[in-house]
């Protein structure tokens, strides 16, 4: 079992945290498991598929982590990108 530590950025010091930090500049990321297999989607786009709920963790986490560590004047830019690209 993968034991990962959750480090200072990640809102909530969660995974759910990062995911929402995620979803905050539109991801739609949504984790479900389909007959035996874990599947991590962005929108329609299909990230990843594995058997083990474990590398979803991993694979989301440093999805969250990378965005999370941005300093705060990136990631206020990359806020106000994102919300004129989608309006």
């Amino acid at each position: 079992m993968i034991e990962l530590k959750w480090v200072e950025p990640l809102p909530e010091q969660s995974l759910e945290g990062g995911v929402k930090l995620l979803n905050e500049l539109k991801w739609n990321i949504e984790v479900r498991e389909v007959n035996g297999l874990w599947v991590v989607n962005a929108g329609h786009v299909v990230l990843l598929e594995t058997s083990s709920r474990e590398s979803v963790d991993a694979f989301l986490y440093g999805m969250a982590i990378a965005v999370a560590a941005l300093p705060e004047r990136a990631m206020a830019e990359l806020r106000k990108f994102v919300k004129e690209s989608t309006e």
